[in-house]
């Protein structure tokens, strides 16, 4: 009897200290996530509404892309998780019409997108100092803010003692060193950067961090030229020391609409202040648009003379150089050319090598001085934003999650200076309408267990962000895609293409076909560049690019060309 006493007190006291407990779950402001298989950090802050620092500071995690099934994470938001009925993917509805290439994009039904129009903050009253206070406003972050008063992200924040530029809240009150130019709302129509030849604009005296030189103010944007673009056939080409007629031929014959040519600046600029070499460029263009065939041209690769580092492939130290070169582009090819891609995969080390390191928001900068050179010199120009390498890797040095990146681009402002955002949704050995994770292709031992694997996700993720980030009207343009196989080509592949020996020929044509269609389908999908027509036959068949070309080496088509030519467009 004393023992059954005893058990009882104790049951009762355990449920009492259990209470407390429960009744902060349910009140308090964090929610608890058990990992699944297939989950990562970036997921899950989607899924409830916040992000991958605030998770990973909540729980101690050192490192974003460790984490392991069944691992507790804290949530620390008091938002509840997103509701299934909130994705953005609009409901696949096959059609073949034509008319659909000017159709716009499909309207979110997400009631909750925060826009990208900032409220205009109001400073206060500046002190006698002459600094300038400026009250935090919903949808504001420090890069916003310092671009209003036409300062360094940097600067601001060392002024204001902050350690961490994205952690910022409403209602703070930023300080803004004396001697600052407010950049109004209401700016008059453009006030772009000279672009002359190798131009460098005058550093202002505030801007002394070792940072690319930014002296002018934002130009108003104007009118989105992507708007009116939709769904298009593309194909990227391989045009230098070529056979250029024949190729255009070739690319003309497959019934595309668009067609993309790489421009590696390094190439036609290679001395500080000589003369451009033109005359590639010009042969190149005047045979594309002779054909009738829209341009894409995707300008990337600083000459030696403009960077900080020879290694690799990277950005210049002076991004007013980049906007120089490309603006002449604009300039001498309008009317002909009809959108840049503004650089190739910067989320990479291999293509943004610079001792600054691989940044979103040094991107965005590049992207906002090269938006404004476009539009001063051909207004009629769509200017996209690099297509991302789709990378789970996100170690900050050698690559950032392309996700991840893609949400600090739009932090940075980068929705202001696009008319569509750049994707590569490549699709590795998975079928185009599989999604994540290993359950598609047994016979395929791996690159199968990320998100960034699979064609259909990379597309849906982006959507969502571009939704979340108020830019739902914009469309994603894949200027990068398709599906690699080294079938009849009689070459091993390096352990880092394996999964090309997983997908043959026929395979190859009607997952092609298959990501076109669904491009399409998915209502908010503008032109579609596909990887590639010629590479096999411009760099040979042990180049891994040759796996995804439409030509053979000796450039007879692979069945992926003749079933992409025969389709119905």
């Amino acid at each position: 009897m004393h023992v059954r006493r005893l058990l009882a007190v104790f049951l009762v006291l355990a449920v009492l200290w259990a209470l407390p407990a429960s009744a902060g779950a349910q009140g308090g402001t964090e929610i608890k996530h058990t990992v699944q298989a297939g989950e990562n950090l970036y997921q899950i802050s989607l899924k409830y509404n916040t992000t991958v620092t605030a998770i990973a500071q909540a729980n101690n995690i050192t490192n974003p892309s460790l984490i392991y099934v069944g691992q507790v994470l804290i949530i620390p938001t008091t938002t509840p998780p997103a509701q299934p009925t909130v994705t953005p993917v609009p409901t696949a509805v096959a059609t073949t019409v034509p008319g659909a290439s000017t159709a716009t994009p499909v309207p979110t039904a997400v009631a909750t997108a925060v826009p990208t129009a900032v409220p205009t903050a109001v400073p206060t009253t500046p002190p006698a100092t002459g600094e300038i206070v400026h009250v935090v406003q919903p949808g504001e972050n420090l890069f916003r803010i310092s671009l209003k008063y036409n300062l360094l992200t940097s600067i601001v924040a060392t002024y204001n003692g902050i350690t961490n530029p994205n952690l910022i809240y409403v209602g703070q009150k930023i300080r803004i060193p004396a001697g600052a130019a407010a950049v109004t709302a209401a700016l008059p129509a453009a006030v772009p950067p000279t672009v002359a030849p190798a131009a460098t604009l005058p550093p202002a005296p505030t801007m002394s961090a070792p940072q690319p030189v930014v002296t002018q103010p934002a130009a108003a944007a104007p009118q989105n030229m992507a708007s009116n673009v939709g769904f298009a056939y593309g194909v990227q080409i391989y045009l230098p020391n070529q056979n250029i007629p024949q190729v255009v031929e070739s690319a003309d014959a497959l019934g595309v609409k668009w067609v993309k040519q790489q421009i590696d600046w390094s190439l036609y600029e290679p001395v500080q202040g000589g003369p451009v070499n033109w005359a590639p460029i010009d042969e190149m263009v005047d045979a594309m648009d002779g054909a009738g065939l829209d341009i894409m041209l995707t300008v990337s690769s600083a000459p030696d003379w403009a960077r900080d580092s020879s290694q690799e492939k990277g950005p210049p130290t002076d991004y007013a150089t980049y906007a120089a070169f490309i603006g002449q582009l604009a300039q001498r090819y309008a009317g002909k050319v009809d959108a840049y891609e503004i650089w190739n995969e910067p989320n990479l080390r291999r293509e943004w090598n610079t001792t600054k390191g691989i940044s979103a928001a040094s991107y965005a900068e590049l992207l906002r001085l090269a938006y404004a050179a476009v539009k001063q010199a051909d207004p009629e120009a769509v200017v996209v934003t690099a297509g991302l390498s789709p990378t789970g890797f996100n170690d900050g040095v050698n690559a950032i999650d392309d996700r991840v990146y893609l949400r600090q681009m739009y932090a940075a402002g980068a929705a202001d200076y696009s008319d569509a955002i750049g994707a590569h949704p490549n699709g590795w050995a998975n079928p185009p309408d599989s999604t994540c994770c290993r359950n598609n292709r047994p016979a395929v031992p791996g690159w199968d267990d990320h998100p960034s694997f699979f064609f259909k996700q990379t597309m849906s993720d982006y959507r969502q962000i571009m939704v979340q980030n108020g830019d739902s009207g914009t469309y994603i343009w894949a200027t990068q895609f398709g599906w690699g196989s080294n079938d009849k080509l009689n070459v091993e592949p390096a352990t880092d293409y394996g999964f090309v020996t997983y997908t043959n020929t026929d395979e190859q044509a009607s997952y092609i076909l298959r990501g076109f269609q669904l491009g399409r389908e998915m209502g908010y999908v503008g032109p579609m560049m596909l990887w590639n027509l010629n590479y096999c036959a411009a760099v040979g068949a042990a180049d891994d690019r040759c796996f995804w070309s439409l030509l053979d080496p000796v450039g007879n088509p692979r069945p992926a060309y003749l079933t992409l030519r025969d389709a119905s467009k």
